[in-house]
């Protein structure tokens, strides 16, 4: 391969890769509806209140989940990653043993209750959908 066909192909790459990237969703875009945030805080209040708080600002053991704080451990990531992770792991008590479409629900929840604005679908349970939406701290 020439270098001449080396760089074309890296120019090639970069211009695909800002394509796709341009084309990723944020949670700036309205990606839940009103009504899944609900059931979705119907579901953090039994499974997720007692480590986070009602304002969902967790404690010494536990990562907040509003603010500052879940914008601190999460910008930059994907809806795929937090959805995952939470799955996985919560509630600590009996971990990844929701329906997936709670944990997406509570996901929801949490967009609402950082005021990221909602919409009129509802979010996917669909990881490579999920993974397809920013998180960022400005639309």
């Amino acid at each position: 391969m020439t270098r001449y066909q080396l760089a074309v192909l890296l120019f090639s790459g970069l211009c695909l890769q800002s394509i796709s990237t341009a084309q990723t969703m944020t949670i700036w875009a309205g990606v839940y509806s009103s009504e899944q945030a609900a059931r979705g805080e119907i579901i953090y209040n039994t499974a997720c209140i007692a480590c986070h708080g009602k304002d969902l600002g967790g404690n010494s053991n536990s990562p907040g989940l509003a603010g500052m704080g879940f914008m601190f451990l999460w910008e930059g990531r994907t809806l795929g990653t937090f959805f995952e992770k939470i799955q996985e792991n919560m509630p600590t008590d009996r971990p990844g043993k929701l329906p997936a479409q709670d944990y997406v629900d509570v996901v929801s929840y949490i967009m609402q209750a950082n005021a990221f604005p909602n919409g009129d679908n509802e979010l996917p349970k669909d990881l490579d959908a999920l993974n397809d939406i920013a998180i960022t701290a400005r639309p």
